[in-house]
């Protein structure tokens, strides 16, 4: 069993002051084996290219245990799909979209040329949710409704704020949508695995705005990692070795 944190954001801005050392050395109270590793706020807003050489530049200083994700802002158009390009040959496992971040709704066209482009490449789309209303897990159901070959991972599931959202969209039985926990209360999770599958949940704590180990245990006390090693490894893993770049 591989334990793998899904979403963590080592950088130097507000919540997200956190040096790769430190990260290891909560991967290492916690027992987390890997961890996705991804750009932080202004360089998922406007500095994508820099954020991602310093997301490589990390995980390469990492031994193997950081998964490097990348970021592209719609708004770069071909610009963006060509760095998206570029990421993902480079070693990128995962595209980060921050709808409320990046200054776009999630179903608006300027995404239209993005998403086959990452479907082509089966790279998975993990996009942050809640609180703002631009977007709410409903509207990346509709997106993943209509870009079927592109897989989506939902971050956060719409917690707090947008988690009334998620009988509808776990109603909708996408066979292109994974649920992030970050953010989740644990005591949801078995509801949510009964009503997604255990196949399509991943654990998440996106550290440092969550403290990684506090969050494992939560998560352990309501849904164990003993029992459930795919919530907290393999489903994950079977999609970024998926990835064709």
């Amino acid at each position: 069993m591989m334990l793998i944190d899904c979403y963590t954001t080592p950088g130097a801005e507000r919540e997200t002051c956190m040096e790769a050392h430190e990260l290891l050395r909560q991967m290492d109270r916690a027992s987390v084996d890997c961890a996705v590793i991804a750009p932080e706020d202004r360089e998922i807003a406007v500095d994508n290219v820099l954020g991602n050489r310093r997301i490589f530049q990390m995980a390469s200083e990492s031994k193997g245990r950081f998964i490097p994700a990348c970021t592209v802002n719609p708004w770069f158009g071909d610009k963006g799909i060509a760095e998206m390009k570029r990421a993902a040959i480079a070693g990128a496992r995962l595209l980060v979209l921050a709808p409320a971040l990046q200054g776009f709704v999630l179903t608006d066209e300027i995404c239209d040329g993005l998403f086959p482009e990452a479907a082509q490449m089966n790279l998975p789309v993990y996009v942050h949710s809640g609180p703002h209303s631009s977007s709410c897990p409903t509207q990346l159901a509709l997106v993943a409704e209509r870009f079927q070959q592109c897989r989506f991972i939902l971050g956060h599931c719409g917690s707090t704020d947008y988690s009334y959202d998620m009988p509808p969209v776990f109603g909708m039985k996408l066979p292109n949508l994974w649920f992030e926990l970050s953010f989740v209360r644990p005591w949801l999770i078995t509801a949510y695995v009964q009503q997604a599958g255990e196949s399509r949940i991943i654990f998440g704590s996106s550290c440092p705005r969550n403290d990684l180990a506090f969050e494992l245990e939560q998560s352990n006390s309501h849904w164990p990692i003993k029992d459930h090693p795919e919530t907290y490894g393999g489903n994950l893993l079977r999609l970024i070795k998926e990835v064709q770049a």
